[in-house]
């Protein structure tokens, strides 16, 4: 599983950011399903997926699209 958190505490998405990632991330992943939480600490979860498969461009996009960065969570806990 690929788990996103905002590494701003107050970070949340609005619906148009949450689209824009949702849409770039199942494209290029390429995923079946993509979970946002909008925030407050906003989170993305894709499921079936290595955190190896998100891209340093693709984290990048992502970054842009939120206005924020994100970091990779242990899923295994």
């Amino acid at each position: 599983m690929i788990r996103l958190m905002a590494e701003d505490q107050q970070l949340t998405l609005t619906d148009q950011q949450a689209d824009r990632i949702r849409l770039w991330l199942l494209a290029l992943i390429p995923a079946t399903g993509c979970k946002i939480t909008a925030g407050p600490r906003a989170e993305i979860v894709i499921p079936d997926h290595e955190p190896e498969e998100l891209t340093p461009s693709l984290l990048r996009r992502v970054e842009e699209i939120a206005g924020g960065r994100f970091r990779s969570t242990d899923t295994t806990t």
